[in-house]
């Protein structure tokens, strides 16, 4: 972990769950590719802006800080790297890339952004809970305490999926980089509606697929609270093919 304070000087990187700031976390793979760069940049920046912190740093000096964090890591490194700003702070830390692709279980979380389009490290009960999990296996599933449907996951986006006929929620939710890069692709082949799946419903879909910088395209397996299983990976396959595309682009 380093940190930064404004001034530039070295200074701790504190523990960043329950803290006021913003944060975005970037897929670096062993070549050194950084898909996305600019995007999750700018989602930072703007994270920070509605959180309302006191100092900004300028893309220019979030892109030097990044590089000086990157030099120091081995140059094999399959990596995720989260860039955390606080009140007059930067902070950049990574982790090993364990979760890319791999099936996940999920297990229900009653919860609700307050912010849904600020990535925020103030939400220590959502973040701070995926330590309970086996993050590389599982997530949390998003189910909305006041309206009882389904958004996303603790790290993703999710996509209902029934034959050609796709769910994407779009109410409560961040729309994630990847799931953005990846819309063009799926209203060019499927029938893409917008809306928030209840329990209910689950059983209409054969498919769940996860979209987020950690997971990549991941299938959902199993839902056990509610004894739903994946019928199909049809869709899953595809989308994975197409964010292997523009993550190799």
């Amino acid at each position: 972990m380093f940190a930064w304070t404004k001034d530039g000087a070295p200074a701790e990187h504190p523990e960043p769950w329950g803290m006021t700031g913003a944060f975005t976390t970037l897929r670096r793979f062993p070549s050194g590719h950084l898909p996305f760069l600019d995007d999750h940049l700018d989602r930072l920046l703007d994270s920070a802006n509605r959180t309302g912190l006191n100092w900004l740093p300028t893309p220019e000096k979030l892109s030097y800080r990044l590089e000086e964090f990157i030099a120091n890591q081995s140059q094999s490194f399959d990596a995720l790297i989260r860039i955390c700003l606080f009140d007059s702070l930067l902070g950049i830390s990574s982790r090993p890339a364990l979760s890319d692709g791999n099936p996940v279980k999920g297990r229900f979380l009653e919860y609700r952004r307050p912010d849904p389009l600020t990535k925020s490290t103030a939400e220590a009960q959502l973040y701070g809970r995926l330590g309970e999990l086996d993050v590389a296996t599982e997530d949390w599933i998003l189910l909305d305490p006041e309206e009882g449907n389904l958004g996303e996951s603790a790290t993703s986006n999710l996509i209902f999926a029934s034959g050609k006929e796709l769910l994407i929620p779009d109410k409560h939710v961040l729309q994630g980089i990847v799931l953005s890069k990846l819309i063009p692709f799926l209203e060019a082949e499927y029938s893409v509606s917008r809306g928030s799946p209840g329990k209910e419903d689950l059983p209409h879909f054969d498919e769940i697929i996860l979209c987020g910088t950690g997971r990549g395209v991941a299938p959902m397996n199993t839902l056990p609270e509610l004894a739903w299983t994946s019928g199909n990976k049809e869709v899953f396959q595809k989308t994975r093919s197409h964010y292997e595309e523009l993550v190799e682009a």
